[in-house]
Formats: C-alpha cells, sequence, structure tokens
C-alpha cells in the first residue's frame, strides 16, 4: 500500500502552544492583580499622609494663633502707655495670662497641665512633668500648695525663640469633696493667685455617687466663677471611660445645663502607664492628635476671654469725650476751653 503525500503522519510533531484549561476557563494574570494591589496601597498610604499633614497643619495653626494671641495680650495696651495690668503708665508690658485649673482631687487637673505644656511646647517623646499628680486611690491633698507653671508656647518651626509666648498655669490645690463643699472654699480657690479664667476638671469615669454630687455643685460653683467677673471652662477628662456616643451627649448636656455655659470639653489626659514610671527607660507617649487639638483649643478660648475681659476692664477705668453723650461733651469742651486745660 502507497501512502499519498497528503494523508498526515501518524507521529506529528509537537507545537510550543500553552495548554488551555477544562471547560474553555482562562487563569487570572497575576502579574495585572499585583499592579492593582500595588496601586491601591500606594493610594492607601497617599491618604494617610495628606490626614497626617492636615492633622499637623491644624495643630500648627493653633498653637500660632495661640502665639499671637499671647503676644497681643502681653504687648501695651494703648497709646498713652498705659500697661492692662492697671494702667500705671510705665509703658511696660502686660502680665502674661493666668488660667486657673480647679477641681475635685483625682479628677486629672494636674494631668491637664502636664498635657497642656507638652501640647503649647510641641514636645515629642518621654512625658515631661510640670506638676506632680495625685494617686487614683488613696493618699492625702492636705499639704499641697498652688502651683504657678509657665507654659511656653513653641513657634511656628517648634523651636523657642528670643521672645518666649508664656501661659501661666495655676495648678490649684483640690477643692474638698462635693458633700463638705462650700461657697467659701469655692471662693477662696478663686480669688487666690489673680486668676483671668477658670477651668473646671471632671472625671468621666468616676464612682456614680461622686460624679453626681460633683455635677450638682456645678451651679455655685459657675455662679461663685461669675461674681468675679471671669468665665468659666468645664474639661470632662478620661474620656474614652465613655461606653458609647450617646452617653457622651448626655453628659455633656447635663453639665452643660448645670454649670450654664457651652464651653465644655472631652480630653484624654497624657498619664503614665500602670507599671509607673521607670526612671531608666522613660516609656515615649506617642502624642495623639485628639488630645493636642482639643488642649489647645481649651486654652485658646481661654485667651479670647481673657482678652474680652482686659478690654472691659480697660473701658471701665478710662471714659474717653467721644464716648460722652452730645450735650455734656459739649459743656466740658466750653469749660476746658474757659480754663484753658487740655482733654
Amino acid at each position: 500500500m502507497i501512502l499519498s503525500n497528503t494523508t498526515p503522519h501518524k507521529f506529528c510533531r509537537l507545537e510550543n502552544r500553552p495548554l488551555s484549561p477544562p471547560g474553555g476557563m482562562r487563569l487570572p494574570r497575576l502579574p495585572l492583580l499585583l499592579k492593582i494591589a500595588a496601586a491601591a496601597a500606594a493610594g492607601a498610604l497617599a491618604l494617610i499622609a495628606a490626614t497626617r499633614l492636615r492633622r499637623d497643619d491644624a495643630v500648627y495653626s493653633l498653637r500660632r494663633d495661640i502665639r499671637e494671641a499671647v503676644a497681643a495680650l502681653t504687648s501695651s495696651s494703648d497709646e498713652d502707655g498705659d500697661g492692662a495690668d492697671g494702667g500705671q503708665g510705665d509703658g511696660g508690658d502686660a502680665p502674661a495670662p493666668s488660667v486657673l485649673i480647679t477641681g475635685f482631687r483625682a479628677h486629672g487637673k494636674s494631668s491637664l497641665v502636664n498635657t497642656a505644656c507638652r501640647a503649647l511646647a510641641a514636645e515629642e517623646g518621654p512625658l515631661l512633668l510640670r506638676a506632680e499628680a495625685s494617686p487614683p486611690g488613696g493618699g492625702s491633698d492636705g499639704t499641697r500648695k498652688r502651683l504657678l507653671v509657665k507654659a511656653v508656647v513653641a513657634g511656628t518651626d517648634g523651636e523657642m525663640g528670643a521672645d518666649e509666648a508664656v501661659v501661666e498655669l495655676l495648678d490649684a490645690p483640690p477643692l474638698p469633696e462635693a458633700a463638705r463643699l462650700t461657697r467659701k472654699d469655692i471662693d477662696g480657690a478663686i480669688g487666690e493667685g489673680n486668676p483671668e479664667c477658670v477651668v473646671l476638671v471632671l472625671r468621666c469615669d468616676a464612682p456614680g455617687k461622686e460624679r453626681t454630687a460633683a455635677i450638682k455643685r456645678l451651679p455655685e460653683i459657675s455662679a461663685a466663677v461669675r461674681a468675679k467677673g471671669l468665665n468659666l471652662i468645664v474639661v470632662l477628662t478620661f474620656k474614652k471611660a465613655m461606653r458609647s456616643i450617646r452617653q457622651a451627649e448626655e453628659l455633656l448636656r447635663e453639665v452643660s445645663f448645670r454649670a450654664r455655659t457651652d464651653c465644655v470639653y472631652f480630653i484624654e489626659n497624657y498619664t503614665w502607664s500602670n507599671n509607673g514610671p521607670n526612671l531608666l527607660h522613660p516609656p515615649v507617649i506617642r502624642n495623639d492628635f485628639g488630645t493636642h487639638f482639643t488642649v489647645l483649643t481649651i486654652i485658646r478660648q481661654c485667651l479670647e476671654f481673657i482678652k474680652l475681659n482686659r478690654s472691659q476692664s480697660e473701658g471701665k477705668g478710662k471714659i474717653k469725650p467721644a464716648d460722652l453723650p452730645a450735650e455734656i461733651n459739649h459743656k466740658v469742651r466750653e469749660e476746658d476751653a474757659k480754663t484753658g486745660t487740655k482733654v
């Protein structure tokens, strides 16, 4: 039998072709998936970096506003050289703004002072203590005295310049227990040290009876502060103790209603760990945006109140002829023209 040339050979040559999976399915292309995953990761990192830059810019802006406000308060108040410290006329600078930090024992007063100093100075790393905090349980604060802490405000670049802006924080001794608190105790705590703004610290996770008793005394504390011509700011510490947003809103409404103020803030202070400080290896505390932003907002609000109070005190102590009624102003000018005196 003779085979024709057109008949295919029994042994065919294998060609270099990829084997197709059964059923006509195509295998996924791994390089394309890797590219998509890399692009998604790069986008997520870029978003995180942009968010961090926005947060840093917000904190820097607040710190810059505080520095400018302190500089405006401590400079000469008017053209005649009368300072804001009583109008002595020596052309000197006005005193630094002073903020009183008060509250009950172990509610976070000293921790708020340390947190404010850290945020104002733009510190990083281990927590530097300016005020000694009370232990969470036990101990006595009868021997504690009022502590004056000068918090230095860092510049826009994070460095301290020659013209330092300082905010005086008065760490007051703790108030007596709410059940034994009297109006005399409140007036004594507010009047000592001549503060220009009062910050009352309350603890969110305090025992139920203790927190309820402290909140019930808020109207009396608020009335005493306003009787001194000052403004009150309430700070609720240990914010993480709030179980839900609803619980936080209820506490906020109750405190605002009893204290008769809208200036109520939640904050989580910087504190030592449960193991306590380590002298050989101080624990490094990571700065939190919420804590920094909140405490700087509190200081900024205090400076606004101080600016308003100083401007009102200057207006009461000095009356210009333009502020007088027209008829009285005309008579004053006629008498001055006769006597030759200059107003």
